[in-house]
């Protein structure tokens, strides 16, 4: 309970904070991840919008429409927290999942949680105004599901 109220606080002073400004080629990854992407995910449009709001923290928020009609939104935030990279996910406003980052592979960076249901595994795939992802069970193929989005 208490990781989760420090965490939930994390996100909430992180949404807070201004955006800085950065010139892009010269950035590691997360910090390439800054903007607003979009595309398509499971057949509805789907954006994310990532922001960096402190020195090793980047907050995020995902919508889904069907049509026009908004039908999902999460809270997101990837951060540098006790020598460890960290991606919270927030779908619902009320608990906060927490996944730790397993593999960091040039512009691919993979989050795991393998006590999580669903997904166990979160990917993102960076590469200019590209942005690949997926979310996935305990390996890449269980039941995988994949986005692809442009930088706008």
């Amino acid at each position: 309970m208490r990781c989760t109220m420090l965490l939930a606080g994390i996100l909430l002073h992180g949404a807070m904070l201004p955006l800085t400004s950065i010139a892009q080629e010269d950035l590691p990854w997360p910090e390439h991840l800054t903007g607003h992407w979009e595309g398509e995910f499971g057949g509805m449009r789907y954006a994310e919008d990532w922001n960096k709001t402190g020195d090793s923290m980047y907050s995020g928020t995902s919508t889904t429409w069907r049509n026009d009609d908004i039908v999902g939104t999460e809270r997101l935030c990837i951060l540098r927290f006790s020598g460890q990279w960290l991606y919270l996910a927030d779908p619902k406003g009320d608990q906060i999942t927490c996944f730790v980052r397993a593999e960091a592979e040039g512009p691919v960076w993979v989050f795991a949680n393998m006590e999580h249901d669903f997904p166990k595994r979160v990917g993102y795939r960076i590469e200019g105004d590209s942005l690949s992802g997926w979310i996935a069970g305990a390996t890449d193929d269980d039941a995988r599901m994949e986005f692809h989005l442009v930088r706008r």
